[in-house]
């Protein structure tokens, strides 16, 4: 007999590293500095690494350049 055993679970992925051309504040650490435009999506996973099949829309991002929160933009 064989068993086949799967960890399934879900993790965001991000993408894209265009630099945004406004100085802007973190909420978190503070800090003023040159934001990271990205783009991301949940998605199902095996072993918590392995992207299977996207639950979510894809989602715009402005990412800190220090302590590296994701904010998510209306557009």
């Amino acid at each position: 007999m064989v068993a086949f055993f799967f960890i399934i679970g879900t993790h965001f992925f991000s993408w894209g590293s265009e630099p945004v051309p406004d100085q802007m504040r973190c909420g978190k650490c503070g800090t003023v500095g040159t934001f990271v435009r990205k783009q991301g999506m949940r998605f199902i996973t095996l072993f918590f690494i392995i992207p299977v099949l996207p639950i979510s829309g894809i989602k715009n991002l402005l990412q800190c350049p220090v302590c590296g929160t994701k904010y998510q933009t209306k557009s």
